[in-house]
């Protein structure tokens, strides 16, 4: 047979073997917090299910989080029950890239490196206090910050150090939840796009904060588009996101903060929720919750990135996954998938014949009947376009740890994972762990599992 006949043929095999869906799987990185800059945790890599258990990483000691967690109750306003809005590190989430997978972590202030097929460590790198966030891989490196007040770049395959650099003018240590750290501790992560590398030094408000973007190869500002922005009276903390113009930093307690990517300059809050747990949309809209620490409040609330107005609001769920125009947004016991777009506009329409509605009621003098009559009729249509928009639900519990990958929602719980068709909701495949699933990640063909035990799992396919 030529060797022109031959291609021909094996082409054709595997055309026939993807379409009836042994193997066509589609491999990329997560190289960083939540695979994107976005922090969409949506990859289109693909699982092959049934998935079994490869490996696990145990660690001797669980997670040391930043902060002890809310205040169990407020006395002030009766609220028990309340929800954390900095939990940002319950567990070591990880990122991996050529058959490496990578996490820092909070009970030994290292960045591990692991052999994602036999689970063995090939390198470890100490800094001097907790790393709270998975290392950022790019440019055959990995970058990651600490709460020494250092940001570190080292090579991908060997851990040997590159660069680091000092996240504020001076240095200052202080002592906090049973670790020695920095006045400025790197807290949200390092972005790396287009040979810069973005981070913040951040702790108190009372503090100046500092936000950096340095050249990526020696982590020098000297170049016309890094800078180092002083910010006042805030805190960055959580992981960044960025956009072509701008990026994007949550503080927790406050909503997050917008910067100008090219010179630092603070632009203001965004939206009104706090949180740290943020989701920036392709057509630049921030998604981001809960916004105090009530747990009736639970909820995330859609910002226009332009003009950092609030657009529209998710009650019931501090979780959210976006893709195109698709959302999958887990509530009330509930795993529903929503047209986004059009129920945006449903509910911008209906809070806007509800505002005349409710003038209406206070000036009666000044509206005329028949633009009340108009706008409770827009307002009815608005919220039936809403409950339109939803278009399935399957039972679900709230989840943890929250992504997809490929054509299946993977829902991370305690003591257990769950994996769901997209498309329909129907459940493919489920495992039980040992503590609750806050992080996952999915490259290489397996399934990482991180739970605050401090436990890492690695599911790959049977065959």
């Amino acid at each position: 047979m030529k060797s022109d006949d031959l291609k021909c043929v094996l082409l054709l095999m595997v055309g026939i073997v993807a379409l009836n869906g042994v193997t066509s799987s589609v491999a990329e990185d997560w190289s960083t917090y939540r695979h994107d800059v976005r922090r969409s945790g949506v990859t289109k890599e693909t699982l092959r299910f049934p998935l079994r258990q490869s490996w696990i990483m145990k660690s001797a000691v669980v997670p040391q989080t930043a902060w002890t967690g809310p205040a169990k109750w407020d006395a002030y306003s009766g609220n028990s029950g309340l929800q954390s809005m900095r939990n940002f590190d319950p567990c070591f989430y990880v990122t991996a890239s050529q058959g490496i997978l990578y996490f820092g972590s909070s009970a030994d202030d290292a960045v591990h490196a692991i052999e994602i097929k036999s689970g063995t460590e090939r390198w470890v790198y100490f800094t001097e206090s907790a790393v709270r966030f998975p290392p950022t891989i790019a440019e055959g490196r990995v970058f990651f910050g600490s709460d020494d007040g250092f940001v570190y770049c080292c090579d991908q395959f060997t851990g040997e150090l590159v660069w680091k650099r000092c996240a504020s003018p001076r240095n200052r240590y202080v002592t906090s939840n049973r670790k020695i750290i920095s006045m400025w501790p790197v807290r949200t992560g390092v972005v790396v796009e287009d040979g810069r590398a973005i981070f913040g030094g951040s702790l108190v408000p009372w503090e100046p904060s500092y936000l950096w973007k340095v050249n990526s190869q020696d982590g020098g500002t000297e170049l016309d588009d890094c800078f180092q922005s002083t910010a006042e009276g805030v805190t960055l903390q959580g992981a960044l996101l960025t956009s072509s113009d701008r990026i994007y930093v949550p503080q927790g307690r406050a909503a997050p903060l917008s910067f100008d990517r090219q010179d630092g300059t603070m632009e203001g809050a965004i939206g009104e929720a706090g949180g740290v747990f943020c989701v920036l949309t392709e057509d630049e809209m921030l998604l981001a919750g809960p916004q105090n620490q009530k747990s009736s409040d639970t909820q995330l609330r859609l910002a226009d990135g332009e003009n950092r107005e609030r657009l529209a609001t998710f009650s019931g769920t501090n979780r959210i996954l976006l893709e195109g125009d698709q959302a999958w947004i887990p509530t009330g016991g509930k795993l529903k998938l929503l047209a986004r777009s059009a129920y945006v506009d449903a509910q911008i329409k209906a809070n806007q014949s509800l505002a005349i509605i409710e003038k209406g009621k206070r000036k009666k003098d000044e509206i005329e009947p028949s633009v009340l009559e108009k706008a409770s009729a827009d307002y009815k249509a608005a919220k039936s376009a809403e409950n339109a928009a939803w278009k399935w639900e399957v039972d679900c519990p709230a989840p943890k740890g929250f992504i997809k990958a490929g054509d299946v929602i993977v829902a991370g719980l305690d003591h257990e994972v769950r994996a769901y068709s997209a498309k329909s909701g129907k459940l493919v495949w489920q495992h039980a762990v040992e503590g609750i699933a806050h992080g996952l990640a999915v490259a290489d063909g397996h399934l990482f599992v991180s739970t605050g035990l401090g436990h890492i799992y690695a599911f790959g396919a049977n065959n």
